[in-house]
């Protein structure tokens, strides 16, 4: 199993945290960055192999990995359009690496192990990790599932319509990548969906009838980083979790 981090974008919401640091860098802990944190739920459940999508600030990342190069076998991407389009496009930059199964998991998310745990039990070709909450939010990217699949996936879906909420992780098994690579070579084709996200390859696929299945996982087992507030909330769990003696033992 692969793992591929988007992970390109420039996080202009965080400034000026991420004026000269990329998202992903972040500190959420005692110096542990949200990289780290998902590396180790990665780790945790014997996934080595890791794409790292980059763009802003790449070399910063590029370094920060050399230091799991023997825990890992992770391979950067660059995305030299970052600047000037949406990840849509960093997704398909990837597609090289999409020749058999893997998970594509957002670079600003942080969660347990027990999220990739669960989304590994799925057999099925596509399968997207949601949660359920009692309210959902205008930034949150929505989804309406019933009868195990995923119908609709966006954040302009109307909140009271919504049942679901996309985590940003999606495993693409089986016939998977193939269907993947080809509705994403064919809307990198668009310049209208070049500021588009990658999700909108998702609601492609299930437009054109391939089914897509979800996992669901605790509300309280994953987080994201996108606005000032998330970051104290991240550095909550961080400590609630003792993630930092679980990823450096010997830091303390």
């Amino acid at each position: 199993m692969k793992a591929i981090l988007i992970a390109a974008g420039k996080g202009t919401r965080l400034y000026p945290l991420t004026k000269n640091t990329p998202k992903s860098l972040l500190e959420v802990g005692d110096g542990v960055t949200l990289l780290e944190t998902q590396l180790h739920s990665l780790h945790e459940n014997d996934i080595r192999d890791v794409v790292i999508i980059v763009g802003y600030k790449a070399e910063q990342i590029e370094a920060k990995i050399r230091q799991y190069k023997t825990d890992f076998n992770i391979t950067t991407v660059y995305n030299p359009f970052y600047d000037c389009s949406n990840n849509l496009l960093s997704v398909w930059m990837a597609r090289h690496y999409m020749n058999d199964e893997f998970i594509t998991i957002n670079g600003d998310d942080l969660f347990a192990p027990a999220v990739i745990e669960g989304l590994l039990k799925s057999k099925h070709n596509i399968t997207m990790v949601i949660d359920q909450k009692e309210h959902y939010d205008d930034d949150d990217m929505k989804v309406v599932h019933s009868d195990g699949l995923i119908r609709e996936v966006s954040k302009k879906i109307p909140m009271d319509r919504a049942n679901g909420e996309s985590i940003g992780m999606i495993k693409f098994s089986g016939q998977g990548p193939d269907i993947y690579k080809n509705v994403l070579e064919d809307m990198v084709r668009d310049p209208d969906n070049r500021n588009v996200f990658y999700l909108m390859a998702v609601q492609e696929m299930i437009n054109r009838g391939f089914p897509v299945h979800y996992s669901l996982c605790n509300e309280n087992d994953w987080g994201e980083l996108d606005f000032h507030p998330d970051l104290m909330m991240l550095r909550e769990y961080v400590s609630q979790e003792n993630l930092v003696d679980k990823i450096f033992p010997d830091k303390k």
